[in-house]
């Protein structure tokens, strides 16, 4: 962004967190495959499914039934967007001389390269935002993606992509996988997803550089950690789910806090354009 005072200002979505080193050894691209019957829960395939999330990039790869395409989707997927997106979700901003909070649409973390927290608000805002801002202190609170739902949507799309390639999985493992889509499917909204450690033992690594490591939705890879070399694969040429899970049936659920509440001290306003947006 070019700020009025000839500055440039660096913001990136990538989070601050500890980085893995991890070599990526890509094998080959899974094709659109269809299925007489869905491949989660065996009822006909009538609905045409994006393999992963259209939102992430995915692309209409197989068909699935509409309740494991649409219930299945509205339960978990929104957490996985939010996370990829590193989003979020309902913000609240209270400061002086406002006496409520008040709400925007979900707004993107973002972090300056010496890792000073920022956000961008677009839109139409609320004027008090503005008011707000200009007061020098201002709250935001907001939500971050569910743990638990996120990995469940990528185990769902890791399971599909698997039936791509080597078609509809039969056994124990995939009988848990399927069993605990359905129960996620089945819960009467998205905040009652049950707790699933078959999602949460995933191997899931995220490539946040400026360059995807694929452009094809889906590709067949191994990651090699300082283990065994884990199979999966590579949704969008940016995350790794594998196709293994180190679980344990009694796994608590995570001791997660989703809740973000930060204090700000914000200087006098400079406007600026945006220059250059990189994906």
């Amino acid at each position: 962004m070019d700020l009025s005072d000839g500055r440039v200002l660096h913001l990136s979505t990538t989070p601050q967190r500890p980085s893995v080193s991890a070599r990526i050894t890509l094998l080959d691209t899974i094709s659109r495959r269809v299925f007489d019957h869905c491949p989660i829960c065996g009822d006909p395939a009538t609905e045409e499914e994006h393999v992963p999330p259209a939102a992430m990039g995915g692309e209409k790869l197989t068909f699935t039934c509409a309740a494991c395409n649409h219930r299945l989707g509205s339960h978990v997927e929104a957490d996985l967007i939010d996370w990829y997106d590193n989003m979020i979700t309902l913000p609240r901003f209270t400061g002086p001389g406002v006496q409520s909070a008040r709400r925007t649409p979900r707004i993107p973390l973002m972090w300056t390269p010496e890792g000073e927290f920022a956000f961008l608000l677009s839109g139409n805002i609320d004027p008090a935002i503005d008011e707000m801002l200009r007061s020098g202190e201002i709250e935001l609170a907001g939500l971050l993606p569910d743990e638990n739902r996120y990995r469940l949507a990528l185990l769902k799309h890791s399971y599909l992509a698997a039936c791509l390639r080597f078609g509809i999985l039969e056994g124990a493992d995939s009988d848990h996988v399927r069993r605990d889509l359905i129960t996620a499917r089945d819960v009467t909204g998205r905040m009652n997803a049950p707790h699933s450690p078959l999602a949460m033992g995933l191997t899931v690594i995220r490539h946040d550089g400026a360059t995807a490591l694929a452009s094809a939705p889906l590709v067949r890879a191994v990651v090699h950690l300082d283990e065994e070399p884990v199979e999966g694969v590579l949704l969008v040429g940016r995350v790794f789910v594998s196709w293994s899970s180190t679980f344990d049936p009694g796994q608590s659920p995570p001791d997660q806090n989703r809740h973000l509440q930060v204090s700000m001290q914000v200087g006098r306003p400079i406007s600026g354009t945006v220059a250059s947006v990189d994906p």
